[in-house]
Formats: structure tokens, sequence, C-alpha cells
């Protein structure tokens, strides 16, 4: 004698599992890890990338402004090209050139320094969520911060030969 299989269960309701094994520490039954495996840290790290940023931004632009400014020494050497030929400046005025190269080099310098420092802790404590917001601001700010000290180079440039007219 055959016993017919047992009916089958209603749809809708979950089987009730009892093998198998219990998730590791950490992560839900599916490998997902549980939400609160990734706390919230402090937000220091996010605000230092911020800091960085700005005096990326803002001591470099500074420096471009007044190493444009120092450039309208040498606007009156330029021929029409805009050409300067070396041989014909004055000994005061390679002072100017030098002035010009000098600090639109170290403005260059310190925004590329700072500007990369704020980029990569940003980054860091987006993914980290160590002050997300503060991180998201500093990659803003470092990354567009170029279109700001290289407008500060040209701003300071036009004022200073707007101002030897």
């Amino acid at each position: 004698m055959s016993t017919a299989p047992p009916p089958p269960e209603p749809y809708g309701q979950p089987a009730a599992r009892t093998e198998g094994y219990p998730a590791p520490a950490g992560q839900s039954a599916y490998g997902a890890p549980a939400p609160s495996s990734h706390p919230v840290g402090s937000k220091k790290l996010g605000i230092i990338a911020f800091v960085a940023s700005l005096i990326a931004v803002v001591v470099g632009a500074i420096l471009a402004y007044v190493a444009g400014l120092q450039s309208a020494g040498l606007a009156q050497y330029a021929d029409g090209t805009g050409q300067i030929d070396p041989d014909n400046i004055p000994p005061g005025a390679g002072e100017a050139a030098a002035a010009f190269a000098g600090l639109s080099l170290a403005a260059f310098v310190i925004y590329g320094i700072f500007g990369l420092w704020g980029f990569i802790q940003g980054i860091i404590a987006a993914v980290k969520n160590r002050g997300r917001g503060w991180a998201i601001a500093a990659i803003a700010l470092a990354v567009l911060g170029g279109v700001v000290v290289v407008s500060a180079l040209g701003i300071g440039a036009s004022v200073g030969i707007g101002s030897t007219l």
C-alpha cells in the first residue's frame, strides 16, 4: 500500500525553515551588512577636508591676485601680439617679472597641495560617513577652486593694467 503525498502548502505563507546556518555577526540573513554596522563617526574628517580646500582657494586666490598686479608692470613692454622681448626689459621690470613668476608659482603650488589634500580627504570622509556634508563641500571646493584662482590672476592683471593707464 502506498501513501498519498502531503497536500501542498497554501500560497502566500512562507515555509518555515529550520535548517541552515545563522547569519554571521553584523550581517542580515541575505548577506547584506546590517544597517548598524556602519555607525556615523565624528565629523572632524570632513571638516578638516573642507578647511584644507578653503585654505587652498583663499590663499591661492590672494597670491594669484597679487601676482596679477605685478604683471601690470610688464604690460608696457609687450608688443602687439602680447609677447615680451626679454632683451628690452630694464632691470626694474625684471624684478617685477621675477615677482610675478614667484607669486604665481606659489599661488598654484599652494592651491595644488591644499586642494589635493582636501579632495582626497574629502573622498575618504564621504566614503566613511565622517562628516559627509562637509566632505562633499570640500570636494566641490577643491575641484572648482582652480577657476577661482585663475580668475583672481586675471582680475589682478586687469586691475593692475587699468591702474597704469
